[in-house]
C-alpha cells in the first residue's frame, strides 16, 4: 500500500507548478508518517522494519521535489526501498549516494581481496550477535523479570550488560549488512562507530545510529530553523529532534524520559561549547580559541597525547557512558517504575548472590569445555566467573578494538584472518539455535 501511495505521489511531482508540488509533497510525508504511526499505536501488528524503509521513502519523495533527483523510475525506486542488506535495520541513505555506490558496483568485476575482507566483516558481526548480544540478553531478559530480587552489585551489571547488549546486537547487524553489501560491492556508510567511546553526549550522537542523526538533521531539524532562528530556538529544536526519537522507538513515558534525558544533556553541553569558545574568543583573540580547540581535536584523535589529557579523556569516557547507561534502563524497562525499582536495588540492594537465572545464562558450554579441566571449578560459586569473564571480554571488545568496518577494511589479510574467520562463524552457526531476533527490528 505504502509502494502504490509512493508512485502516485512522485509522478506528479513532475511538470506541476511549485504549489502543486508541495501540496503532493506534504500529502506523500503525512501518508508515510500516518501509517507509521497508525501500525505503532494501533497496529494488530507491526511490519518488520517499517520505520526504516518509511524514513527512505520520506527522504526519497523530499529529494524528489528538490530537484535532487532527476527523474523518478520505478525501477530504481523500488531497488533504493528493497535493497535488502539495509532493509531491516539502515543505515538509512539518501537516493542520491545509493545510486552513485551502485553504479560503481556495477562497473566493478569481482574482486577475490574485497570478498575476504567481507567474510571477515560478516563474521565478527555474525559473532557478536549470535555469541554477545544473545548470551547477555538472556542474562538481563532474566533480571528485568525479576527486579526486586537483585542484589546491588547485580543491579549495576544488569544495566551495564543492557547497554553492551545493544552495542554487540546492532554493532553486528552493521557489520553483517556492511559485509553483505560489500560482497555485491556496494559500501554502505559507517552507521555505528564506537559509541561508547565518546567524550560527551554530542560525540556520542556523531557515532551511534549516524544516518538516522542524519536523517533528523537534513528532515526535521533544519525545517525547523536549524540554528537560524536563535541560540533559543536552536535549543528548543534539539529537544524536538530527541523526544521524537524517543517517541518514534516507543510510546510509553519511558522511552519519552529516555529521549528528554539525552536532550537535556546535549543542549548543556552544546551550551557548555558554545559559551566557552565565546569566552576563549572574549578574552584572548580567534586563534586562541581555534588553536584550544584544534589541540582538543588532534588529542581526540590522537587518544590523549598526554597523561593529563589521558585522564581528562578516560573520565570524560565514563561518565559519558555512566549516563548513556541510565538512560538506556528507561529504554529497556516496561514501565518507569521497573526503572525506577532498578534504581532502587543499586541503592538499596545490598551483598546477595547472583540469581541462578542470572549466571546461568553466561555459561555457555565453550566456557564449561574449558572451565571444567581447571583449578576454578573447586571453587563456591565457580560459574559465577563466567559472568566476569563475559564483563571483560566486552569491556575490552567495547573500548579497546577497533571499529570492526575501518579494522577489515584496512589490514593485511594473511592466514591469521583467515583462521579467525573460519572459527567465528563456525562458533557462531553452531550456536544459531538460539539466537534472537534484532532488537532495532521492532523499531
Amino acid at each position: 500500500m505504502s509502494f502504490m501511495r509512493e508512485h502516485s505521489v512522485e509522478l506528479p511531482l513532475f511538470g506541476r507548478k511549485i504549489a502543486v508540488q508541495k501540496l503532493w509533497l506534504s500529502f506523500g510525508i503525512i501518508f508515510n508518517i500516518v501509517l507509521l504511526l497508525f501500525f505503532k499505536l494501533w497496529g494488530v501488528f507491526l511490519p518488520i522494519a517499517i520505520s526504516f524503509y518509511t524514513f527512505n521513502q520520506i527522504s526519497y519523495i523530499v529529494d524528489l521535489e528538490r530537484g535532487d533527483i532527476e527523474r523518478f523510475k520505478i525501477l530504481d525506486y523500488l531497488t533504493y526501498i528493497l535493497f535488502f542488506p539495509k532493509l531491516l535495520q539502515g543505515p538509512i541513505m539518501g537516493y542520491g549516494e545509493f545510486e552513485t555506490k551502485l553504479t560503481q558496483a556495477l562497473d566493478k568485476s569481482f574482486d577475490y581481496e574485497a570478498f575476504l575482507r567481507a567474510m571477515y566483516l560478516f563474521s565478527i558481526g555474525l559473532f557478536k550477535k549470535v555469541i554477545m548480544a544473545d548470551t547477555i540478553g538472556k542474562a538481563v531478559d532474566a533480571n528485568f523479570s525479576w527486579l526486586v530480587g537483585m542484589g546491588s552489585l547485580e543491579a549495576v551489571l544488569t544495566a551495564v550488560f543492557y547497554s553492551f547488549q545493544l552495542y554487540f546486537d546492532f554493532s553486528g547487524y552493521c557489520d553483517m549488512a556492511a559485509a553483505v553489501s560489500n560482497l555485491i560491492g556496494i559500501e554502505l556508510p559507517i552507521n555505528f562507530d564506537s559509541p561508547y567511546k565518546a567524550v560527551n553526549i554530542v560525540d556520542f550522537w556523531k557515532r551511534w545510529h549516524i544516518t538516522l542523526t542524519k536523517f533528523f538533521t537534513r528532515y526535521v531539524y533544519i525545517p525547523l530553523g536549524g540554528n537560524r532562528k536563535g541560540e533559543a530556538r536552536t535549543y528548543v529544536n534539539f529537544m524536538i529532534i530527541f523526544l521524537l526519537s524517543g517517541f518514534w522507538h516507543g510510546t510509553g513515558w519511558n522511552f519519552i524520559i529516555w529521549g528528554a534525558m539525552h536532550g537535556v544533556l546535549y543542549v548543556i553541553t552544546r551550551w557548555y561549547e558554545r559559551n566557552r569558545k565565546e569566552a576563549l574568543v572574549a578574552g584572548g583573540d580567534q586563534k586562541e580559541s581555534d588553536k584550544a580547540i584544534l589541540t582538543e581535536n588532534v588529542h581526540k584523535e590522537a587518544g590523549a597525547g598526554n597523561i593529563r589529557h589521558g585522564i581528562e579523556r578516560v573520565v570524560k569516557t565514563i561518565l559519558t557512558f555512566t549516563y548513556v547507561t541510565a538512560a538506556w534502563v528507561f529504554f529497556r524497562a516496561e514501565t518507569i517504575e521497573d526503572a525506577l525499582i532498578l534504581f532502587g536495588q543499586i541503592f538499596k540492594g545490598g551483598v546477595r548472590p547472583f540469581a541462578n537465572s542470572f549466571s546461568a545464562a553466561f555459561q555457555i558450554d565453550e566456557l564449561w569445555y574449558i572451565l571444567k579441566v581447571t583449578p576454578v571449578m573447586k571453587l563456591n560459586n565457580a560459574w559465577e566467573i563466567c559472568v566476569w569473564i563475559f564483563l571483560i571480554a566486552s569491556f575490552v571488545m567495547i573500548f579497546f578494538f577497533p571499529n570492526a568496518v575501518r579494522r577489515c577494511k584496512n589490514c593485511r589479510l594473511g592466514i591469521g584472518t583467515t583462521l579467525l574467520t573460519v572459527l567465528l562463524l563456525v562458533w557462531s552457526v553452531v550456536s544459531l539455535g538460539g539466537v534472537s531476533t534484532f532488537l532495532y527490528m521492532n523499531f
